[in-house]
């Protein structure tokens, strides 16, 4: 499971609607997945899933902030809940709703006592005992293949990659899940300076490679650096994001798009679900997806009874596939890389961590699979000859046309306008012999390299070719490189005024001083 979310953090603002996005994720997906998963613990359940966590989302379940934040996202969650309560005497909707109570109650324990508010370490615990293996993403999520000809912010991107996720889990990542699984040639020898391991890519990033594997997805791939990948197996991939046919879809499970937030009046929500006059989803949702505009009362007993259905169906899938796979493997073992965006389970399909649970349990009784870490298969399972894997992404089309096309195109030169003005002021204030004055000037390229990476994520172009959150997109485009012009022409005008100056305190440095506070990631990996 991958876990990423755009770094957004606003601690000016009591409410700000993208900040919603980690608030969703963390009540939706990730708290559910850590009780899924100390459930599993308690029964002594084997198997574990792999979780790669992006720097971003690192950053933000770290900042004390958004922590203040996200608990008086549940307590409110809570004060709805205990409104629907009281709004409903009998009927299904009373029953959903003192189902949704209970459950919110839960999330608030799990939160703030047994967690701690620290969902870092409770992963951490987790892949101590045997439940989850982390794996680490690549700076803010950049597309890669559209920084060939910027080795500097590859680099740039790695290093504090690196940095971030060992200063959350006391280790230094082996595996790494490239963003939208965008892959150039040669890409591997950037990964391999900073000690990583293996990665990840589509399929075709595979089955493409020179010379093509002989087993296609199902062993690991070594490449001419000698780190190791894999891609994705399509057939499970389709049991669970197909639109018409994925597991998600059953009628049975609860519907995403119909929150109450749209249904009650606003003096009865509150003002903190509304931004503006756009209602924010509260989570309650009173609906199953049913499969025509009538929608019926969800049912959560029926949806969980089903949620067991699926996952056997899964497991015997993959107990099929390798099956048919092991005999012609010639005493090789196979294995199957399912990857898929953590915030599926949960978040888009309630029912998705209750799912991951069922898996792991059926898993343990088979006598064909196991569900493993990739820290203890790549290696030892991997093909001995050398393959350069194709050049590939995971998106629409499977290449670059969801992140560079024609909405998208004109900001990439904005990018390395960007690292020119970065590498200018290298040079320049490496002259400096005033140790201060170059303390500072380092401090001013640290930020601008952070405006650089925040501007490099991958997340704007796809909100914009998706059309979602477009404007904001734009925005933060736009904010990113003109914040990066800002701080150059505040470094340009300190080493002017170096020559008359005899303090720093003459200096003018109130947009440095400004940027560092709000655009502040990577603040200690830099």
């Amino acid at each position: 499971m991958h876990a990423h979310l755009p770094f957004v953090r606003h601690p000016e603002c009591e409410r700000f609607f993208e900040e919603n996005w980690l608030f969703e994720a963390v009540t939706e997906s990730y708290l559910p997945l850590v009780q899924s998963m100390r459930r599993l613990l308690e029964k002594g359940v084997p198997g574990k899933l792999n979780l790669s966590v992006s720097p971003p989302l690192i950053e933000m379940l770290r900042d004390e902030s958004l922590i203040s934040k996200i608990s008086g996202h549940l307590q409110r969650q809570l004060e709805l809940a205990e409104k629907e309560v009281a709004r409903f005497k009998d009927g299904p909707q009373a029953h959903l709703a003192r189902f949704y109570l209970d459950r919110q109650r839960a999330l608030i324990d799990t939160w703030e006592n047994r967690i701690g508010r620290d969902l870092l370490k409770e992963f951490k615990a987790l892949e101590v005992a045997g439940k989850l293996n982390l794996l680490t993403c690549v700076g803010t999520h950049p597309f890669l293949p559209a920084y060939q000809s910027d080795p500097a912010s590859i680099r740039m991107h790695l290093a504090a990659t690196v940095s971030c996720f060992e200063q959350a889990f006391g280790r230094k990542p082996k595996g790494i899940w490239l963003p939208e699984c965008g892959y150039f040639p040669g890409l591997e020898r950037y990964l391999a300076e900073f000690g990583l391991e293996y990665f990840f890519l589509e399929t075709h990033g595979v089955l493409l490679s020179s010379p093509p594997p002989k087993y296609g997805v199902f062993t690991p791939l070594r490449t001419p650096s000698g780190l190791y990948c894999m891609g994705r197996e399509q057939a499970s991939s389709m049991e669970v994001w197909s639109r018409r046919t994925g597991y998600p879809g059953h009628p049975e499970y609860r519907e995403f798009f119909k929150d109450i937030a749209r249904e009650r009046e606003r003096s009865y929500l509150g003002e903190y679900f509304f931004s503006g006059d756009t209602p924010i989803d509260s989570g309650f949702k009173y609906y199953r997806i049913t499969g025509s505009e009538q929608k019926e009362f969800y049912r959560p007993w029926n949806a969980m009874r089903l949620v067991q259905d699926h996952a056997r169906l899964f497991v015997a899938n993959r107990e099929a596939t390798l099956s048919d796979i092991i005999p012609k493997m010639g005493g090789n073992k196979a294995a199957l890389l399912c990857p898929y965006d953590a915030e599926l389970f949960g978040h888009w399909w309630f029912e998705g961590p209750l799912f991951l649970e069922a898996l792991l349990e059926r898993a343990a009784a088979s006598s064909i699979l196991d569900f493993t870490g990739a820290d203890d298969v790549m290696v030892s399972s991997a093909d001995p000859d050398a393959h350069e894997p194709a050049f590939s992404s995971w998106g629409e089309g499977g290449f670059a046309s969801v992140w560079i096309n024609p909405e998208t195109e004109k900001y990439y030169p904005l990018s390395y306008r960007i690292r020119a003005r970065i590498d200018s002021l290298k040079r320049t204030s490496s002259k400096v012999d005033d140790a201060e004055v170059a303390a500072l000037m380092q401090r001013f390229v640290h930020q601008m390299e952070r405006e650089l990476m925040l501007f490099q994520s991958s997340d704007w172009a796809f909100m914009i070719h998706n059309h979602s959150t477009e404007e904001y997109a734009k925005h933060r485009l736009e904010s990113h490189y003109l914040r990066a012009e800002s701080l150059y022409g505040e470094a340009c005008m300190v080493l002017d005024d170096f020559k008359d100056c005899k303090s720093l305190d003459q200096f003018d440095t109130s947009v440095l001083t400004k940027l560092e506070s709000e655009d502040c990631i990577f603040k200690d990996c830099l």
